[in-house]
């Protein structure tokens, strides 16, 4: 009991409180109050120091009609603390029914937002075109289209070497080394080349576009914008829309051609297959056909990462730290929708025999 004696005394059922009951202490006076059962009443004469939190641990952890002792700095702490408690409200506990509720509604005020956003984007691309500045749709398509050629390269050249070095082993079991080229091509330009493009986008140009706009939001330059009667809409929103739908296509046959570079490199490592064999049997078994499907995801990925790393912005409040929230909320739903597109696209290729 002696590592209790600083701040309890158990005596004749009586647990006298001792020390400083202030918040610096409350970790150990917390852990130590369990210790105590049994007594009968508790004193609080001996309490040399206390503060609102510890009138706060004595008035939740022990019963108002056990207290004895006489300790005025004790009883006026006290009784600020339970005259403050009592005009707090109780905090009814949201049910489960009410929690999903509420996420419903929040979920559906964003899709409203969504849907509202493209209506007066559309509007104002319509009806205002001549805000449309040609050099922000220059300055875009350097930006998010050259500036992701690196990361592109780099991650596609991995991707295909992945593939076929985990393919090469099965492969080699069945003597069907040169089915290589079959797996490496078409799978990264029917899938991999289009999704792994659209994710480093949307990690890129999503969180880009939302931080951009939401800085614009919240230093009230949108708003002045739409004061000078220029509209927000075509001036922002149409020249990054325009730059990923022309910019995705092209990273994309990039990303394919670098990928398959890189499984033809493992291929002539580990397989035995050369490089005239690769590339023989690539530009046959590489159709039009399967390379179009995978280009054609990328103006359709271009065109909603945009919609959704502009309509964060748009969405920011007038407070710094909504921003990181927006951001955050744009590359998490760029890279679902994109997820989402790409297994309709395989529904629609599979129905269409593509």
């Amino acid at each position: 009991m002696d590592q209790n004696q600083e701040f309890f005394e158990l005596k004749d059922k009586i647990l006298y409180l001792k020390g400083k009951w202030v918040v610096e202490n409350a970790k150990d006076i917390q852990k130590k109050i369990s210790n105590f059962v049994g007594f009968e009443r508790v004193d609080i004469s001996l309490v040399d120091e206390i503060d609102t939190f510890g009138g706060l641990l004595i008035s939740k952890s022990f019963d108002k009609s056990k207290l004895s002792g006489k300790n005025e700095k004790v009883e006026s702490v006290l009784e600020l603390v339970l005259s403050n408690l009592a005009k707090i409200p109780k905090v009814k506990k949201k049910t489960l029914l009410l929690r999903l509720s509420n996420y419903l509604e929040k979920k559906l005020k964003d899709y409203l937002f969504f849907l509202n956003f493209i209506g007066n984007s559309t509007i104002d691309f319509i009806s205002k075109i001549s805000d449309f500045e040609f050099r922000t749709f220059i300055k875009d398509i350097q930006n998010m289209g050259v500036g992701a050629i690196g990361i592109v390269g780099i991650l596609s050249f991995l991707i295909g070497l992945v593939i076929a070095y985990q393919s090469a082993a099965q492969l080699r079991q069945f003597g069907a080394n040169i089915f290589i080229v079959d797996l490496v091509s078409i799978s990264i330009v029917r899938e991999l080349g289009p999704l792994i493009v659209a994710i480093i986008v949307s990690g890129r140009s999503a969180s880009s576009y939302t931080a951009t706009l939401g800085l614009m939001k919240v230093q009230e330059e949108v708003d002045t914008l739409d004061t000078m009667g220029v509209s927000p809409y075509t001036l922002l929103v149409l020249p990054r829309i325009l730059s990923l739908f022309i910019v995705m296509p092209l990273l994309i046959v990039f990303a394919d051609i670098i990928g398959i570079f890189g499984g033809m490199i493992v291929s002539n490592l580990v397989l035995g297959v050369n490089y005239a064999e690769f590339l023989d049997r690539a530009s046959r078994v590489v159709t039009i056909k399967s390379f179009l499907s995978g280009i054609v995801k990328g103006p359709v990925f271009g065109i909603v990462i945009a919609l959704i790393g502009t309509s964060e912005g748009f969405k920011v409040e007038q407070k710094a730290e909504s921003i990181g929230t927006h951001v955050t909320a744009s590359v998490v739903k760029s890279i679902f929708s994109v997820i989402v597109i790409d297994a309709i696209f395989s529904v629609i290729y599979r129905w269409l025999k593509i």
